[in-house]
């Protein structure tokens, strides 16, 4: 059984052979960069997050206030 070998073609096309310690090395180094594409999208999806809660937050005390200003029920009982 004649043993397969291992090539790696670069950006201009030229073809090397290499062995299987560099092709494991090259397949880490490929899913570090996927991973830290990954990483990079999620913490922009966390801070887009952040703002939308807070957003959101800043609205329901904003509503608080200005329910507690209208005092709807205290004219109510005054009316009498």
């Amino acid at each position: 059984m004649a043993a397969k070998t291992l090539t790696y073609k670069d950006e201009d096309g030229k073809e090397y052979k290499i062995s299987f310690s560099e092709e494991l090395q090259m397949k880490n180094l490929r899913a570090a960069r996927e991973n830290t594409q990954w990483l990079r999208k999620n913490f922009y999806a966390k801070i887009v997050l952040i703002l939308i809660i807070l957003a959101v937050t800043t609205t329901f005390i904003y509503m608080l206030y200005r329910l507690d200003a209208i005092n709807f029920f205290t004219t109510l009982l005054y009316k009498r």
